[in-house]
């Protein structure tokens, strides 16, 4: 029994995952430089024998096109197995990452391009704000982020073994509403 995870949000890496209900990762790949268009079909190929359960997507902040990308791939399997679709942002799955012990509220930043990110704190994964790089300042707390970028206190998470930790996450969740589906561009 499997979900397949997709996350096509950043600008750097697809990744695609099949995790347990309870996020156990099961197989998973990142691919990083290629395009979504390029990545993702092979990876979809290579793992869409053993979904069973549900398909999870990353549905951002990120890459218009990108996220765009992720959900048409999401959506399609999801009909085409008849299996529920359902949504995970962007933060939430880096907060899905190790945490070191004893740190109370990191700061979660995935890269927003044009030298901003999209930052929150651990307690608020889900209300990304994009910011600056420039105006960065995490006050000498830790940072976790599944992306390379030039900020103190960076600590890196593996994207795939935290995008099928939040597969319980999302599946918590109401599956979301195919009719209701639509993009939105935010600068």
């Amino acid at each position: 029994m499997s979900v397949l995870a997709i996350d096509t949000s950043s600008r750097s890496r697809v990744v695609c995952v099949l995790a347990s209900p309870g996020g156990e990762l099961i197989d998973g790949a990142v691919v990083h430089g290629e395009s979504v268009g390029a990545a993702l079909p092979p990876l979809l190929a290579r793992m869409l024998a053993a979904v069973d359960i549900a398909v999870v997507v990353v549905t951002g902040p990120g890459t218009y096109t990108g996220v765009r990308a992720g959900m048409a791939a999401a959506l399609g399997v999801a009909q085409a197995r008849d299996l529920p679709l359902h949504g995970v942002g962007s933060l939430e799955v880096i907060n899905c990452g190790p945490r070191q012990s004893g740190v109370g509220d990191p700061w979660l930043v995935a890269d927003a391009g044009r030298g901003a990110l999209y930052a929150a704190r651990a307690s608020r994964a889900s209300q990304a704000v994009r910011i600056l790089l420039a105006d960065f300042d995490p006050g000498g707390e830790p940072v976790h982020s599944a992306d390379d970028l030039p900020v103190p206190g960076l600590v890196a998470v593996d994207p795939a073994s935290a995008l099928a930790r939040s597969v319980g996450i999302a599946l918590a969740r109401p599956a979301l509403d195919p009719a209701g589906l639509s993009a939105v561009f935010v600068d």
